[in-house]
């Protein structure tokens, strides 16, 4: 990083000038907005057509009006804002917000209109306006999403601003996903006290110019470096009056304030903004460790996983009687975990190793390359390994018996890692907290590295699906294990 200190220009003087200036709003942002003008327009008048097509005596003009009016109801829903945005620019959200407003105001005004009886029925008009809801939104997001993978990914530049804990922090947090985020740093702005010290914290791989004086250098940094967002952390020199301050500022040159939470692996869907007076807060939703979507989890896993069983019934035959020509033992590798609260079970899992493995571990404790504390064990070439049982891991296939774990309500499908007792013994009191739900065949750690992670990703990963479970995770871990199982990463 490339420290620049110094006397500026009055904060209040440069705060004044730059909204006036051409260059003060970033120019992409208005051609973004123009692209997305068109295709929302394209893409409301395919879904009318669609709609009109469908029922006949839906009236030509009301799809007229439809086609005038989504791009503007999707602009005042945020659908043009790609701070906050979600996939490669794809605000899904705003998009749904817009489509169910604009159909609640179709069916209204044309129910109570005059003539509205010869438009059609009323059922019709309901289905009409039920199409609408789920094609507008559709066609835009898939027209978006296509030409956004036909552009270069160009995420988001910010200005981080705060003491060097918190920036440090946060660029430990793009450094994890430096190439995926939504967002991209450009440059830092520190407060003046004790910043020098701060520094020698800061991750120096970013390379990126550091300010120190937040008044004098905002506004100039966030033109020089282009940046579409301030992202800034509060502290002792950023509070209430300073965001506000800056947040007016940044409001009139079209830049976007961000305001850091503080929090970490929390699913956006747990956050819901409240007030206390005129403070705002950020209420986060209790995980749901129980309850009816847990209840209903437990049926779906031992169902579905019956099903496997009887299904891939002649595979898990194949395989054992491999294990067991390919080296002297039995084909199911039997092994104490611990399941959901501590309860310890027994798990199952095809047998990859020699029959004294056990034995053979503790010569090769200087040889661990997942933790060097002791906690996991993981060697990439693990000499233990027998020849079917690298093929084995490799597929993943030494996890099938694990269903019938799962059809005796031990594990789940997906779930944390099931964990060694010896492990649990040395878990920091926080991570206890992977036990609170029954570990799984997949998950998080699986999808995400499996044993390349070290071990603090790993529990980090656990503890980020406890906390924050739902349906629509498992469906995407569930179709991230394919991909992870086809490209063997970290198998071993």
């Amino acid at each position: 990083m490339t420290l620049t200190t110094g006397p500026a220009p009055v904060a209040t003087a440069v705060a004044v000038a730059l909204p006036h200036e051409p260059s003060a709003r970033p120019l992409p942002s208005r051609h973004l907005s123009a692209v997305a003008l068109v295709l929302d327009t394209l893409s409301a008048g395919v879904a009318a057509a669609l709609v009109h097509a469908t029922l006949p005596a839906w009236l030509p003009e009301t799809s007229v009006a439809v086609v005038l009016a989504w791009p503007w109801v999707v602009a005042v829903s945020g659908g043009h804002d790609r701070v906050g945005s979600g996939s490669r620019g794809v605000p899904v959200r705003a998009l749904v917000r817009a489509s169910v407003s604009l159909a609640l105001a179709l069916w209204v005004v044309v129910a109570v209109a005059p003539g509205a009886a010869t438009a059609g029925s009323m059922r019709e008009l309901a289905l009409a306006a039920l199409l609408l809801a789920a094609g507008m939104p559709a066609v835009t997001a898939l027209a978006r999403w296509v030409v956004a993978l036909a552009s270069p990914w160009q995420p988001v530049p910010v200005l981080l601003v705060g003491h060097g804990d918190g920036v440090r922090a946060l660029l430990h947090e793009f450094g994890r996903e430096r190439g995926r985020s939504a967002f991209a740093p450009v440059a830092v702005c520190l407060p003046e006290p004790g910043s020098d010290r701060e520094l020698e914290h800061l991750n120096e791989s970013w390379s990126m110019p550091v300010l120190i004086g937040i008044e004098d250098h905002l506004m100039a940094a966030a033109r020089t470096h282009a940046a579409r967002a301030v992202l800034a952390v509060p502290g002792p020199d950023v509070g209430h009056a300073e965001l506000r301050r800056w947040g007016a500022w940044l409001q009139d040159a079209g830049i976007d304030l961000l305001v850091s939470s503080g929090l970490r692996d929390v699913a956006p869907g747990r956050l819901v903004p409240t007030r206390v007076g005129g403070a705002g807060l950020v209420h986060v939703r209790p995980a749901r460790l129980s309850g009816l979507g847990a209840g209903a989890k437990a049926v779906v896993d031992r169902l579905a996983a019956a099903a496997l069983l009887a299904v891939l019934s002649p595979v898990l035959g194949v395989i054992a009687l491999l294990v067991r020509t390919d080296s002297p033992g039995p084909a199911i590798f039997r092994q104490t975990r611990v399941g959901r609260d501590g309860r310890l079970f027994m798990v199952y899992k095809f047998r990859t190793m020699c029959n004294d493995a056990d034995a053979v571990r503790e010569h090769l404790a200087d040889s661990n390359e997942s933790d060097q504390n002791g906690v996991l064990f993981k060697i990439k070439r693990d000499p233990r390994i027998t020849r079917v049982g690298s093929f084995l891991r490799a597929s993943s296939l030494d996890e099938l018996p694990q269903l019938w774990n799962v059809v005796r309500g031990e594990m789940s499908l997906i779930g944390p890692r099931p964990a060694l007792p010896a492990e649990v013994r040395g878990y920091h009191p926080d991570v206890l907290r992977r036990l609170a739900i029954k570990p799984g065949m997949t998950g998080l750690w699986q999808v995400s590295g499996r044993s390349d992670l070290p071990w603090e990703d790993t529990v980090r990963l656990d503890l980020q699906y406890v906390d924050n479970w739902s349906w629509r995770m498992d469906l995407a871990i569930a179709l991230r294990t394919t991909v992870a199982v086809v490209g063997r990463r970290g198998a071993y």
